[in-house]
Order: structure tokens, then sequence, then C-alpha cells
């Protein structure tokens, strides 16, 4: 049974490449076809436009070469992301390790490891916290786990069977420069087409046209591509305008099969209590937004603008206090989880936590409970 499971999970990881390799292959093809048959035998030979000719392949090779760097970088690299392992919230008062001597006396050692519950958080209809079985922890806001990688990806968006890989955190900017760099390529490519074959059929007019066949399966490639990646393009950045994810866009457009509402666990300062409270779907639409259309995109692809035009690395670095309370806790020490998610932790918007308290004082929330860890000097 282990032996087939393991089977089919090789036979899952090599299929995910098929696409990919599929897509490199047209790549080279078109690469081929492009330089050698359009620029080098058409534009140069038949027309002389020699700088022309140069100057297109010399572009369109650039292109290629950084479009499969950025693949490797968000495939191989840097990949998705992975959140880091978080312990159970102290909701409840933490057991201790009791050791009984042969006196009779008992000495308390330190207590389980336990993380400060955040002010707010998502949790099920009784205030508890999303747990991930799979993975042994605590899933965080917008974190959802990944069957092909097997561990949770923070602010998942997507599975992109065309580059193979699942796209979250880390490698999300990287995924919206791999579809922009992608569509100028490939309009490069059907636009110069475009141009050069009206040229060639003018030419060639009395004796029929003759446009190369591996030309004209370029050209089809690439208005396909171009297509499909600009309209990919266009949808992230609506998307990150609007502070969303592909998975929360769908999930919001069919309502009836992912559910209809998302609860909140949230402390009051003033009330000392922590408020369980259910929104519907249709009213949690705005509740990762920004004040500011470009404080969304920087929260997708980073505070540095000009990194945006650049294909390299991570939209934001780890810090090594994060890495050092993801390896090892020691024991009994509480942490919050600022310190354990570091650049992973997602804040929600002003008009969250806003909605949040009208339904608290409107009385509209589904119970209330006192959590050990909520105390003046923990809560953040």
């Amino acid at each position: 049974m282990a032996l087939s499971w393991n089977i089919r999970l090789k036979r899952r990881s090599w299929f995910r490449f098929v696409l990919p390799t599929i897509v490199l292959g047209l790549l080279c093809y078109c690469t081929w076809a492009y330089c050698h048959k359009l620029c080098y035998q058409q534009i140069n030979g038949q027309f002389g436009h020699r700088s022309v000719a140069i100057g297109l392949i010399c572009v369109v090779c650039f292109l290629d070469v950084v479009v499969i760097f950025i693949w490797l970088q968000m495939v191989v690299w840097i990949g998705p992301g992975k959140q880091p392992h978080v312990a159970p919230f102290l909701i409840l008062p933490v057991a201790s390790k009791e050791e009984t001597n042969d006196g009779g006396s008992q000495s308390t050692s330190a207590e389980y490891d336990a993380v400060i519950p955040p002010k707010c958080y998502q949790s099920d209809p009784h205030g508890y916290p999303i747990w991930c079985s799979p993975c042994q922890s605590l899933k965080t806001e917008r974190t959802h786990h990944s069957s092909e990688l097997g561990h949770c990806v923070p602010r998942f968006d997507h599975y992109c069977m065309w580059a193979g890989t699942v796209i979250g955190r880390d490698n999300y900017r990287l995924f919206v420069q791999f579809v922009a760099y992608f569509s100028i390529l490939l309009l490069i490519m059907w636009a110069s087409i475009c141009v050069y074959t009206k040229e060639i059929t003018q030419r060639h007019h009395s004796q029929g046209p003759r446009i190369n066949v591996n030309v004209m399966l370029t050209l089809a490639f690439a208005i396909l591509g171009w297509l499909l990646t600009t309209s990919t393009l266009g949808s992230a950045i609506f998307y990150m305008s609007q502070n969303k994810t592909s998975l929360e866009a769908i999930m919001d457009s069919k309502r009836k099969k992912f559910g209809t509402r998302k609860i909140f666990s949230y402390y009051s300062e003033s009330n000392k209590l922590r408020f369980v409270v259910e929104f519907d779907r249709s009213e949690f639409h705005a509740f990762w937004s920004k004040k500011t259309i470009l404080a969304n995109v920087k929260d997708f692809m980073g505070p540095n603008m000009l990194m945006w035009l650049i294909p390299l690395g991570k939209p934001f670095i780890l810090s090594s206090k994060t890495d050092e309370v993801d390896n090892s806790l020691p024991s009994g020490q509480r942490v919050t989880l600022t310190e354990i998610l570091g650049p992973y932790e997602e804040l929600y918007s002003d008009y969250t936590i806003q909605a949040i308290e009208d339904k608290i004082a409107k009385g509209n929330y589904l119970t209330t409970f006192r959590a050990f860890g909520d105390d003046a000097s923990s809560v953040h």
C-alpha cells in the first residue's frame, strides 16, 4: 500500500513538469523559427534590413533568457514559501510537567510551548483557531495546505499548471514578472511577424506569397500565448489592487460551493473578552485591502518599486530571528505570532477591525470567552 502511494506521488511530481516542458519546447521552437526563418533569411536576406534583424534577434533571445531565469527562481530556487510551524494558541491554561519525588513533594518544570493569541484570528464557531492536521500546526490567515508540496503555503494564490508550481507569497512577484515578460516577448514576436508578413506578401504578390510555414506556426503560437499571458497579467493586477488572491476571488464568486461565512475571534480590550464574530462571504470582500491601491500592490510586489521590474529574489527577506523561532523554541517560552511568522504575518485592514467592532457593539456575535493568554501585556 505504501509502495503504491509512493509510486503515485512520484508520478504526480513528474507529471507537473509535463506542461512546463511543452511550453519550453514551444518557446525554443518559436525562437528558432523567428530568429532563423524570419529575421536571418527574410528580414536580413531578402529585405537587407541587417540592423533590424540583429536587434530583433538580440531582444527575443534576451527575453527568452529572462523568462527562463524567472521560471527557475519561481519553481526551483525560491518556491511559494512555507508557513513556519505555529503551536496552539494559549487559549486554556497550559498544563505543567509534575514530578513526584520519594518524599512526596512535587516540583514543577517549565510549561509546554504555547503561542500568545493575537488580537484577531480566523476561528471556528467556538473561537478555536484553524488546525492543519498534515502539518500538525495552526493555519494562519490566507494560508492553505498544498497537497502538491505537502505543507502549508502562506498567501496561497493558485496552482499554475503552465509553470508547474504553486504560487504563494514568496514567488508571487516572480509570477507577475514571468507573465509580464513572457507577454512582452510574444507581443514582439507576433507584431513583427505581422508587419513583415504584409511586406513579404506584397513583394511576392505576382508569384504568390512566400511565407515560411514555421513562421506562420510561430505567429499562431505567439498570438495564443500572448492572449493567455496578457489576460493572466490583467487578472493579477486587478486582484492585487483589491488585495485579493486568485483563490479568494474564486471563493467569492462560488459562495455555494466554498461556504458562505467566515468567523473571527476578536479580543476586546474594553470588555476584556474574546468575541466570536461571524461574517457572510459578501461582507468580507475588503478584509485585507489597505487604504490605497498602491499599498495593496506593495503588499504583493514588495515595498521597493524598482524591484517590481527586476526579476530577482523574494519581495521580502526573512529575518534570522524568525528562522530561529521557526526551527526550535526554548521549552516553555511564550512567543507572539508576529515573532514566529515575521514577514508572513497577514494584517487585517482598518475596515475589518471596524466591521468586527460594529458587530460587537450591536450584539451580533456568536459567543464570548476568556483566553488564558489574553492579558494586557500579551495581546497584539
